[in-house]
């Protein structure tokens, strides 16, 4: 069974939490906070598998809480403003629910807990892991996406890349990602919902090992792209062509031996380019 901890200044939005989480089964709240110093001094004897933790808050915001986060905890924010979205994702929290919460929307939340709660079991025990100074050129650490190993994942599961320098894991949903980029050792990864690019320090044949067969396309040696995610093509000049992805997703600009492969793509699949 899950572990949660709420954190709200409102009693009340706890208590609905509390019986949400009741509804969906499978989560034990295990205590309650009414602001940022009530949640630190909780955490000092509690290490939930998640904390459903508002933004606004008396004497600080919910991101003022991330640092006393254990490691292996993860986060999703439940506000009533969607303005911090962009903020809580790039504090690596696992989601963000916006008040009053959908129970379906809280169902797949949950889901995605249970699977990084699974994955926590699986990452490598102080005794395996790389002694100080090795690797340290790398940023991240990346645990596998799906159940049956690299490759064997689905659009529906999450990879989790951890930044040194923080002790969250970054929560990436496959289904979430449009395309990705590389830049030698880093990659650019767009997001949708709500659409964002995020640099992760991470190859591109990483993520390529982890992304489930048939989805995403190679469209050169730089560029892994969802091709059913594309909303719309035009060219932007004799050479450039710009894949839209929908509104508030930053479009993608690719060469024509990109678009000629991509025109392949769409052709091989007996639908043509959009």
């Amino acid at each position: 069974m899950l572990t949660a901890l709420l954190v709200d200044d409102e009693p009340l939005a706890n208590e609905r939490m509390r019986g949400l989480l009741a509804d969906c089964g499978g989560v034990n709240c295990i205590g309650t906070a009414g602001s940022v110093a009530a949640a630190r001094k909780a955490l000092e004897t509690l290490a939930p598998d998640v904390i459903f933790l508002d933004m606004e808050m008396p004497g600080g915001t919910g991101l003022d809480l991330l640092p006393s986060v254990p490691e292996g905890t993860q986060v999703v924010f439940v506000t009533a403003y969607e303005k911090y979205a962009v903020e809580a994702f790039a504090a690596a929290a696992l989601d963000y629910l916006v008040k009053p919460v959908n129970p379906e929307r809280l169902t797949e939340t949950l889901r995605r807990v249970k699977r990084f709660a699974d994955l926590q079991r699986l990452q490598p025990t102080a005794a395996n892991e790389p002694s100080p100074g090795e690797d340290d050129d790398d940023d991240s650490v990346a645990i596998p996406a799906g159940p049956g190993g690299p490759g064997e994942s689905g659009p529906g599961d999450t990879i989790h890349v951890r930044l040194r320098h923080s002790r969250l894991l970054a929560a990436v949903t496959i289904d979430e990602i449009c395309w990705i980029e590389s830049l030698q050792n880093y990659t650019r990864v767009c997001l949708r919902n709500p659409g964002r690019v995020v640099i992760f320090r991470r190859r591109l044949g990483e993520w390529e090992g982890d992304l489930p067969a048939g989805v995403f396309a190679r469209l050169g040696r730089s560029l892994l792209v969802r091709t059913d995610a594309i909303a719309e093509t035009e060219w932007k000049s004799r050479n450039d062509k710009v894949l839209k992805f929908g509104a508030g997703i930053e479009p993608l600009v690719i060469g024509r031996l990109a678009a000629m492969r991509l025109r392949d793509i769409f052709d091989g699949e007996g639908e043509g380019a959009p």
